[in-house]
């Protein structure tokens, strides 16, 4: 028992919504993105952020990535927010395998974030399969985690999602998905079960 008290675990159901547009140059991509997220039982508005980021093509399976997101980032229990800074850098291999598309994005991510936490500074692996069943219907499953780097060096948190994009028109789909996310190793032990949806343009 007193391990077990050392600890608070909690469950949050959340929903994730966003919508994005992209525009292909060449070997780059460019992408502008809006995003909301709600907690608490998806009855609080938890964060909102805007986010821009490239994308350039060194191969037909090798990808670099740089992204930049402001976020605000809003407490229930406190009724304040933060505003956030967060810059990302990436690689990505992607491959096609019959109707299978695979994919491993590593990248590592920097946010300005308060003292208290003790995750601004991480390296992100994820790993994905996608499955082309038609032009239209794509579903996948993927998993990722998280790596720490600044004050201990350990996984504090990793994800597992299943979801399906669908192709609306031929410049944009819809992707619908559940995400599992466990975070530990941190001082709130959290499970969260995430429900997202989202619509993107490709110009």
């Amino acid at each position: 028992m007193p391990l077990l008290c050392q600890s608070q675990l909690a469950s949050d159901a959340k929903l994730w919504s966003g919508i994005s547009v992209s525009k292909k140059v060449n070997d780059f991509k460019f992408s502008i993105a809006k995003e909301v997220r709600f907690d608490e039982n998806m009855s609080h508005l938890d964060k909102s952020f805007g986010e821009i980021g490239s994308q350039y093509k060194i191969n037909k399976t090798l990808y670099v990535e740089l992204n930049y997101r402001f976020n605000r980032d809003n407490d229930y229990s406190t009724e304040s927010y933060q505003l956030i800074h967060r810059v990302d850098f990436g690689l990505s291999y992607k491959r096609k395998v019959d109707k299978f598309r695979l994919k491993w994005r590593s990248k590592i991510q920097l946010k300005s974030a308060s003292t208290d936490e003790n995750n601004p500074l991480v390296i992100r692996n994820k790993m994905s399969i996608k499955y082309k069943i038609n032009k239209k219907i794509a579903p996948y499953i993927a998993y990722e985690f998280y790596y720490q780097l600044n004050t201990e060096n350990c996984i504090n948190r990793n994800r597992i999602s299943l979801g399906s994009s669908f192709k609306v028109t031929d410049q944009t789909d819809l992707k619908m998905f559940y995400l599992f996310e466990n975070k530990f190793n941190v001082k709130n032990i959290q499970h969260n079960h995430v429900y997202g949806i989202s619509y993107s343009i490709d110009l």
